[in-house]
């Protein structure tokens, strides 16, 4: 039976390291490509602050990239606390 149990003790150490894999894949694959064209070599003549219409700093897929990762640290950080609780449980501190 302990076998059993070690196999079951690893799924969730695996799981968040995929997640982990999985977010940073979709945020390697989301960034948005360089603009090739477009002025911007002079700042405006007024004192107001341009701003284009539409811009996006960071894209949809980013953001999701970025929260399967935490995601995926949360995961792992649970998992190592529960495990240095088990081993200190069951050396009686």
């Amino acid at each position: 039976m302990p076998a059993r149990r070690s196999g079951r003790m690893l799924v969730l150490p695996v799981a968040a390291a995929a997640a982990i894999v999985a977010g940073v894949v979709v945020m390697v694959a989301s960034t948005p490509q360089s603009a090739s064209f477009g002025w911007f070599a002079y700042a405006p003549l007024s004192s107001t602050v341009f701003s284009p219409a539409g811009a996006v700093v960071i894209g949809w897929g980013t953001i999701a990239g970025a929260a399967v990762v935490v995601l995926g640290i949360a995961g792992l950080a649970f998992w190592a606390g529960w495990m240095l609780a088990r081993s200190r449980a069951a050396s009686g501190r």
